[in-house]
């Protein structure tokens, strides 16, 4: 090989090795760039996925908040509906236990109000009978079933006072051992009654409420004292009133009976007639509800002096009337009539005829007859209305006041 060559050739392989050195470096500048390119969609990409990660999560966080809202508002739906469905069952519940209360109360006092009125019917029949038969057979006979018919009137009128019903008719104004006379006249065992005397005025829209009152106590006291022991009656007056006291030798409430029966008579302890149980007993409840309604209080206490238990029904000064005012009524109201009249002013009756008691009956009761007539022209105003006699004394006065109460409690009002 010539130099010439040789050189040539050199020369030849010294530009291919700067063209693969060139080569070389451009491929590594473009190389070092696309890593820069890479490098900088790496960041971009990794920046955007970040990006994209925080979008999501704050989706993510925007949904679940949403979601949980709505859960919420959707158990609060519920719940509301859920309230709305109970608050409408309670309300049918309470509207149906309300009928079923009223009901049960008007059928109990129609029912009782029935009775009254029949032995108000049954109490006229024996007393035109007492008018028109005075043998002693006859007297003894009738005069049992009409003592006997005036303790039915005072227990049908207890059902009708704890049903919401009145107790009967306005009576003319009553002294208050008048009225303990009639209470005395619709018990049992009345002959076991021993009252002292009290002259005291009660006005005539009390009377009947009393006279009930002190009746339920008295028996009461007689129903659970011995048959043999008796039941006084005594009377204290104060400045704010007057209070009966009623003392028996029976057996004592029990400490929880005695609180039983103060809350119900106190009015703490509200009883109606749906809430009396199987064994209804209307005694306490009746007076509870007359004492609310008239103003007047019913308490019990015991031991008293005989070991007993003792009842005071306390009258207010409100209740209670000047003696002065007190016209003396007739002896026996007769019903009124359906369409009655306007109402006259009292005028004072004849006096009662004498009467002189001669023997007794087997039953216990007293024989009186007359030793001197009313005038006729009184007897024509009273023919209705007069007084039977031979009814014993210790219970004709209840005995004519339960009659009328009896037939004035289908009213419906208090006169």
């Amino acid at each position: 090989m010539t130099p010439t060559l040789a050189v040539f050739l050199f020369s030849i392989a010294t530009l291919v090795l700067l063209g693969a050195v060139a080569v070389a470096l451009q491929a590594l500048r473009n190389e070092r760039q696309i890593r820069g390119r890479l490098a900088v969609a790496e960041r971009d990409l990794h920046t955007k996925n970040t990006a994209m990660e925080q979008m999501t999560l704050a989706h993510a966080e925007e949904l679940r908040v949403r979601d949980h809202e709505a859960a919420l508002a959707e158990r609060a739906a519920e719940e509301h509906t859920a309230a709305q469905v109970a608050a409408a069952q309670e309300a049918t519940r309470a509207q149906v236990s309300a009928d079923a209360r009223a009901a049960t109360s008007n059928a109990v006092r129609a029912f009782g109000t029935t009775v009254v009125s029949l032995g108000a019917d049954v109490g006229q029949v024996v007393s035109n009978a007492l008018r028109e038969n005075r043998s002693d057979e006859v007297y003894a006979t009738l005069t049992r079933i009409d003592h006997t018919v005036q303790q039915m009137i005072r227990q049908a009128q207890a059902y009708v006072i704890v049903s919401g019903g009145l107790p009967g008719r306005r009576w003319p104004q009553q002294t208050v051992g008048d009225v303990v006379g009639g209470a005395t006249g619709r018990v049992r065992d009345y002959l076991r009654v021993r009252a002292g005397h009290c002259d005291l005025v009660v006005m005539s829209r009390a009377v009947e409420p009393l006279v009930h009152t002190v009746a339920t106590l008295l028996d009461n006291a007689l129903r659970y004292s011995p048959p043999s022991s008796f039941v006084d009656i005594s009377y204290q007056q104060g400045h704010h009133g007057v209070t009966v006291i009623i003392d028996d030798a029976g057996v004592r409430m029990s400490h929880e009976q005695m609180e039983e029966a103060r809350q119900v008579l106190s009015g703490e302890r509200v009883v109606d007639i749906n809430a009396l149980g199987p064994s209804p007993r209307v005694g306490f409840p009746g007076v509870a509800a007359l004492a609310r309604r008239y103003g007047f209080a019913a308490y019990v206490d015991g031991p008293n002096i005989y070991g007993g238990t003792r009842a005071m029904v306390f009258v207010p000064s409100a209740l209670l009337v000047a003696a002065t005012e007190t016209p003396r009524p007739k002896h026996a109201e007769a019903p009124e009539p359906a369409a009655p009249p306007p109402v006259a002013e009292i005028s004072p009756p004849a006096p009662e005829p004498e009467v002189v008691e001669h023997d007794r009956t087997s039953g216990g009761l007293p024989k009186r007859t007359r030793r001197v007539v009313a005038p006729a022209d009184v007897r024509a105003d009273t023919t209705e209305g007069l007084a039977r006699p031979e009814l014993a004394a210790a219970w004709h006065t209840g005995s004519r006041h339960g009659r009328a109460a009896a037939a004035r409690s289908t009213k419906g009002h208090d006169s």
